[in-house]
C-alpha cells in the first residue's frame, strides 16, 4: 500500500502521488482527482502527463480538466491569474500533444468562461475518455 493509511489518501504527498502513477493499483479514492489537484502538484501532474511509463496518464490528463474546470467555474479572478500564470509556467516545457491540448483549451476556457460545460471540464473529462 502507498498511502500510510486510507485517510491519507485524501491528502497524498507528491512522493505518494508519484508512487502510485507508476503502480498497478487503482484509484485509491472514488473522485482523487480532487485530492491530487493543487497549485503545487500542477506542474509535478504534468511531468507525469509527459512520461509515457506513467501508468494512470489518463486519470492525471483528466485531474487538469478538473483543476481548469473548477476554477473557471467559480470565476475567482486571483484564482484565475493564477492558473495564467501556472499555464504560462508549464508551457514552456510541454512536449506532448495531450498537454499542449490542456493547455490551449484552458486558455480558450478562461477567456471564454460561458463555454464551460461539465461534460469537457468535470470528473470524467470526454477530452480524455
Amino acid at each position: 500500500m502507498i498511502f500510510k493509511d486510507a485517510q491519507h489518501a485524501w491528502n497524498p504527498s507528491q512522493q505518494e502521488i508519484r508512487a502510485w502513477a507508476y503502480s498497478s493499483e487503482k484509484i485509491p479514492e472514488q473522485d482523487w482527482e480532487l485530492a491530487v489537484n493543487s497549485n503545487d502538484n500542477i506542474p509535478m501532474i504534468c511531468e507525469l502527463i509527459e512520461d509515457e511509463k506513467c501508468k494512470h496518464l489518463s486519470f492525471f490528463l483528466s485531474s487538469l480538466y478538473v483543476f481548469t474546470g473548477d476554477i473557471v467555474k467559480t470565476g475567482k479572478k486571483e484564482a484565475v491569474m493564477n492558473l495564467v500564470v501556472l499555464l504560462e509556467r508549464v508551457k514552456k516545457t510541454a512536449k506532448s500533444l495531450r498537454l499542449i491540448d490542456w493547455i490551449e483549451r484552458s486558455e480558450h476556457l478562461i477567456n471564454n468562461p460561458t463555454e464551460y460545460e461539465y461534460k469537457y471540464w468535470g470528473l470524467g473529462s470526454k477530452y480524455v475518455y
